[in-house]
């Protein structure tokens, strides 16, 4: 595990995860290294030894069991998985952990093969208590980077997604639809979303949802996303509001109304703390928007001190 060791901001955890991960009983600890730097990734390997790790993400999730709190570090990525990684056990980690040798500080992750379509795919409760971090992630013009299941149980969702970057890469090739968005009639329950940048090589939105209960969106990086940053939508019974804070959002022209937050659901959320700036001037558009009730008065979300600029914003209602 030395090599792996002083490469990567992960390095909080790395004596962890081989320290004490490895000597939790009945929880495996596998390796992928999917772009094959040093020609040792092999879906034949057994995938416990970082030396001899496994090809795909896909086959490593296979070797693992639900309610295990099993841990994939993926040492270096990019193609190898043709199909979309479907988190359908719950307790899973997938770490990216690259080893420096590339220009990104994080393993590039797209899905090959014929068709692209989104990176991760979450199955509801079966994927119950997910972590995704470490990777930058993109899919193509009419997929997002994450998304989930439909018809999977959408309760104890518990899902961690940290220190991504989705379509924010320096190759112009590395798009997305949106960064995350949820499939009809599923939802984010629990989710938390955090340290993470969204870029303009999105097509759409940065995080699209309908459902977000007791969810947390905090402390990400929306930068010149053509959409909508955080973007509840419509669509049926809405059955909570994400918590929207500290989030950044920069856009590259004048702001285009609620192109920060735009909010449908008057579901008990609290919005605090967000900040957009533009170069292209504070004039006359209001990045936020609460449609849920139509009036500041009568909305049951929290909005606190948001800001445009040097100004507090509060947003449009109606």
């Amino acid at each position: 595990m030395q090599r792996w060791r002083g490469t990567h901001y992960f390095d909080r955890i790395s004596a962890l995860a081989y320290d004490g991960i490895h000597g939790t009983p009945g929880r495996k600890v596998l390796y992928v290294d999917s772009r094959s730097w040093a020609g040792n990734g092999n879906n034949n390997h057994a995938g416990t030894n970082p030396d001899a790790p496994l090809a795909t993400i896909a086959a490593a999730v296979a070797k693992c069991e639900a309610g295990k709190n099993d841990y994939i570090f993926v040492l270096d990525a990019y193609d190898n998985d043709a199909v979309t990684i479907e988190i359908a056990k719950s307790g899973l980690h997938i770490i990216g952990m690259t080893n420096g040798n590339h220009r990104a500080p994080f393993p590039w992750l797209k899905i090959a093969g014929t068709g692209a379509v989104a990176v991760f795919t979450i199955k509801g409760g079966d994927g119950a208590n997910f972590e995704i971090a470490g990777f930058s992630l993109a899919a193509d013009a009419t997929h997002p980077c994450i998304t989930t299941k439909t018809g999977g149980a959408t309760e104890l969702g518990f899902g961690h997604i940290h220190d991504c970057a989705f379509a924010a890469s320096l190759d112009a090739a590395f798009v997305a639809q949106d960064g995350i968005a949820l499939a009809a009639a599923t939802g984010m329950d629990g989710w938390l979303i955090e340290h993470n940048v969204f870029g303009a090589q999105l097509v759409r939105d940065g995080i699209r949802f309908i459902n977000a209960y007791q969810a947390l969106i905090r402390s990400n990086l929306f930068r010149a996303v053509p959409g909508v940053g955080v973007s509840q939508l419509t669509g049926g019974a809405a059955t909570g509001m994400a918590d929207v804070l500290d989030n950044k959002f920069f856009q590259k022209t004048v702001q285009d109304t609620a192109s920060s937050i735009s909010i449908v659901d008057a579901g008990g959320g609290m919005i605090d703390g967000n900040h957009t700036v533009s170069n292209g001037g504070h004039a006359g558009n209001n990045p936020y928007k609460d449609t849920s009730t139509g009036t500041d008065t009568s909305t049951k979300n929290g909005w606190g001190l948001n800001y445009l600029g040097d100004t507090v914003k509060y947003p449009a209602f109606a």
